[in-house]
């Protein structure tokens, strides 16, 4: 249903019954295309401020509600649009609509909120800073715009954040938030003729106003550009563009099937060419990018610093051989697929629903162009890809920027840039050339789910079925115990490699064959490593499960583990060990993990070190995947539109009769308890804008009880309500990006809190976590924030649950681990029935400060006298370059273009 009210205000409504969930989206026509020069991020800026407060809800009270009904608010902001969304549970449909209508028509914007926020917003800004790949994406689209606002970073730069004020921020507000310019899109379990009355009555005084846009043109690129960055980088970075039309325009199918060919997928070419074969960058990717007025075919890839010309040389001969060389229809009907099926998964959440309704309609500038779009791209063919190649990707339209490591004599950086962007510039020259050679010289180229089923089979492997016809997609996940915890310091990092090369062929298929197989059932396939686990996943289009159940058998009963694979994975992994450094939320804690853990594997980096990857032989690979991977052992969890029994005949014939295990598992070694006798402390010294900590305690495993009552206690500080979330970020704006969580193992994990912050406010930060930590210990939690905890607990499991892949995950893990099957229909129940006097004696008992480990990256400024004049006391030693070790006491006076904002990548997941 779409309708308009009287004051202007578009609504959306789209009823989905599949799961209890309701999604709110308001898509307000304002991004950071629409703004001045001189206030650019302002956006970005509302964005965070819209649910600080209103006229009739305090500072945190929203958070605070819609963790109480178990859900979940967020927003981002892109170049035409700012969407706030809310999901929950359907029953709280009144107090999801209420909120989102509460933010958009009265949000109080207190001005020593807003002092807050800026500062935080100034955090994401320098954190953006040390994203190598985020320096090279703005860059790019800086140098490829040079009058459209689109060359400017959505998030703005510190100095124009800097100025911004109430009263600036308020004029924004009062001039492009109104019921004209806003997009209600609502969709999930719910009545639409009840909910229209509840919406015109909650928006229907929404105000109004005439909206005037700020001309928006781009004079035609005429001439190659190219722009080179030397940063504090190990590894080399690459982006590269084309300019092309915005979303309205007859080419946009054909060239989201050009982007597909060109770099998404692992058959894609440029992954094919420059990734496997030649072994020039450790990422490439290619995709086109079509907002409202002017987009870009955009090219990307990291690699070694010593390939960047090779690299860049053999990106641009791929991209423009499209223009010559017919691309096949096979290559065609695998991204119409992809297409299609990032259709149908969207259609699995209310959320991705709801987002795509939403871009359609505002962005787009009409619903029903959706189906517009999808013609485009049925009627896509060979011709026609070869057509928009030749319009779009030349010479003269092309636009490179590399971030590249800095020479080690300062004075020379800007000499080595001129050089490189010199370079980069006759490469794509040159490469066009050829391109046009070779075809001169040569002709074209080429809906209710069942009860879940358990069947142990005569092999002794374990199959979960679990029927659900509600969309066409099923998910297999065959999981074995494994992982870190079967590894040591010579053999570490076998697992990782073990799980890449699963799916890299067979005694019958190669690993491109493999790719295409399942690319072409709109699907994906790959193994996969943890903490405790190994295995295989893969998902797919439904009407396809019996073929890619055979693929998925032959890769774990026949995988040919060639030399050629395992050199080129070796290499794949030896560079990314080597990236791992630019990445300081993950240098944190490997830093954390080596600390906490002095025996038990858990101490170990997944990817392994450089001595011991490089030590791994074909030989020992094999023989640690016969010793450790058996049918015998396997657990198999099956989850989508299919027939059980057909099923359960398809794995019997595929597994049974398959060698057992003849080894027992390996025996893990026992982490020694810690002692309480101070806090351990580590830091690692490195150039960056921010400081990132963590603070670990002694955790639990996933077998004891008292795991729900420290999730409990976790989203009580970290949630968006939570005391760590308002303490240190609302209220002394010290950090942008915390989190705490619980992580369990098979063996006991930890708890933890990681924030990222300037150098500056370390201390602060820490002795807010203490005092934070203190409180939970000494009182008990009050029960409505207890509650909103429980609620927001349920409710984001449930929504976790709405892909069948991770429903597969699930009852794969649980079952594999010995907690059975079920024991994901048991995580509301034991979150609900934990209590105020649970969440203090967990938070005594597992939070001791003496028992910590502190980790920390940041700057270096300080020795060890400075330290201990701070009250980081204690004897300080080097524990390898760059990092000193420290044990003592903390003071005690009281942390692009497509990814969603304030995304969370550190939350480890159960494998």
């Amino acid at each position: 249903m779409k309708y308009t009210l009287p004051n202007g205000l578009k609504i959306v409504l789209v009823e989905s019954h599949a799961s209890p969930v309701v999604t709110f989206q308001a898509w307000v026509g304002v991004g950071s295309a629409d703004e001045p020069a001189e206030v650019a991020g302002i956006a970005h800026v509302f964005e965070h401020m819209l649910f600080k407060g209103t006229t009739r809800r305090g500072v945190g009270q929203i958070a605070r509600e819609i963790e109480s009904a178990g859900g979940e608010i967020n927003a981002w902001t892109a170049f035409d649009e700012t969407v706030f969304h809310v999901v929950l549970a359907s029953r709280f449909f009144d107090t999801g609509l209420d909120i989102i209508a509460d933010g958009l028509q009265s949000s109080s914007l207190d001005e020593a909120e807003l002092r807050r926020e800026l500062k935080v917003v100034l955090e994401e800004i320098k954190q953006g800073e040390d994203n190598p790949s985020r320096v090279a994406t703005q860059a790019l689209f800086g140098a490829a715009f040079t009058r459209h606002p689109y060359r400017r970073p959505v998030i703005g730069s510190a100095r124009t954040v800097q100025k911004l004020t109430r009263d600036i921020v308020v004029d924004f507000y009062q001039r492009w938030y109104v019921a004209n310019n806003v997009t209600l899109v609502v969709v999930g379990d719910f009545d639409s003729t009840r909910a229209r009355e509840r919406i015109e009555a909650a928006f229907g005084g929404f105000r109004q106003r005439p909206l005037e846009r700020p001309e928006r043109t781009e004079p035609e690129q005429r001439a190659a550009r190219a722009a080179v960055l030397p940063r504090d980088v190990r590894e080399a970075h690459l982006a590269m563009a084309f300019h092309i039309p915005g979303i309205r325009h007859e080419d946009t199918g054909a060239l989201d099937v050009l982007g597909i060919i060109l770099g998404q997928g692992d058959s894609s070419r440029l992954n094919l060419e420059v990734r496997r074969n030649r072994q020039l960058v450790t990422d490439v990717y290619a995709y086109a990018y079509t907002p409202r007025d002017h987009g870009v075919l955009a090219v990307g890839a990291s690699m070694p610093p010593t390939q960047v010309e090779a690299a860049s040389r053999a990106v641009l001969d791929e991209v423009y051989r499209l223009a010559y060389d017919e691309v096949s229809a096979e290559e065609i009907n695998k991204a119409r697929t992809i297409i299609e099926s990032e259709n149908v998964y969207q259609k699995e959440t209310v959320q991705g629903l709801a987002r795509k309704v939403g871009f359609f309609e505002t962005v787009a500038g009409d619903l029903a162009y959706e189906d517009e779009y999808h013609r485009q791209v049925q009627a896509v063919t060979p011709a026609k890809v070869r057509e928009v190649a030749q319009r779009y990707l030349r010479a003269d339209r092309l636009t490179a920027v590399a971030v590249i490591p800095e020479p080690s004599k300062g004075k020379e950086a800007g000499k080595a840039a001129e050089q490189m962007r010199e370079r980069l510039l006759a490469l794509g020259a040159a490469s066009a050339a050829d391109a046009e050679r070779r075809h001169a010289a040569s002709a074209a180229g080429a809906a209710a789910a069942d009860e879940v089923d358990l069947d142990v089979l005569p092999s002794g492997a374990r199959l979960i079925i679990k029927r659900d016809a509600s969309v066409p997609v099923v998910a297999f996940r065959a999981v074995w115990l494994g992982g870190l915890r079967y590894e040591d310091a010579r053999s570490n990092g076998i697992s990782n490699m073990l799980a890449a090369l699963l799916t890299r062929g067979t005694n019958t298929r190669t690993g491109e064959e493999i790719s295409r197989e399942v690319e072409g059932m709109a699907g994906s396939m790959g193994g996969f490593s943890g903490r405790n686990s190994f295995g295989i996943r893969a998902e797919m289009l439904s009407r396809h499960w019996e073929r890619g159940l055979e693929i998925l058998a032959d890769c774990v009963q026949n995988p040919a583990f060639s030399e050629e694979e395992v050199e080129k994975q070796r290499r794949q992994v030896l560079a990314e060990i080597q990236a791992q450094e630019d990445n300081l939320s993950q240098v944190v804690f490997r830093l954390f993990n080596e600390a906490f853990y002095k025996k038990h594997p858990y101490r170990l980096d997944m990817l392994g070190t450089p001595q011991s990857v490089s030590a791994l032989s074909r030989r020992r690979l094999v023989e640690f995947y016969r010793r450790h991977v058996s049918t015998d052992r396997m657990t198999l969890a099956i989850v989508g539109d299919v027939d059980p029994q057909r099923v359960k005949a398809k794995v019997r014939a595929l597994f049974d009769g398959q060698p057992r295990s003849v080894q027992p598992p390996p025996e893990v070694a026992a982490e020694p308890p810690r002692t309480a006798g101070g806090p351990e402390q580590v830091f690692k010294f490195l150039n960056r804008q921010q400081a990132h900590l963590v603070v670990g305690f002694p955790g639990t495993s996933v077998k004891h009880p008292d795991r729900f009552a420290l999730e409990v206690l976790a989203t009580v500080l970290s949630g968006q309500g939570g005391r760590l979330f308002t303490e240190l970020r609302d209220k002394r704006a010290l950090a942008y990006r915390l989190n705490a969580f619980s992580l369990e193992g098979l063996d006991p994990g930890y708890f933890a809190v990681y924030l990222a912050t300037s150098p500056q406010n370390l201390e602060a930060a820490v002795s807010g976590i203490r005092a934070e930590i203190q409180k939970l210990a000494e009182h008990p939690v009050p029960e409505g924030e207890l509650d909103r905890a429980r609620r927001y607990l349920v409710g984001t499991h449930e929504i976790s649950l709405q892909r069948r892949s991770a429903v597969s995950s699930s009852l794969a893990f649980h079952e594999c681990y010995g907690l059975g099957w079920a024991e994901y229909r048991r995580y509301a129940p034991g979150v609900l029935a934990v209590g105020a006097a649970d969440v203090q004696r967990v938070a005594r008992e597992y939070l001791d400060w003496k028992r910590a480990v502190i980790t920390v990256v940041k700057p270096e400024e300080s020795t060890p006298g400075v330290l201990k004049k701070r009250g980081i006391a204690g004897r300080a030693r080097t524990g390898g370059a760059g990092v000193r070790h420290a044990a003592g006491v903390v003071p005690a006076v009281p942390p692009g273009i497509r990814p969603a904002r304030d995304a969370d990548p550190l939350r480890p997941g159960i494998e």
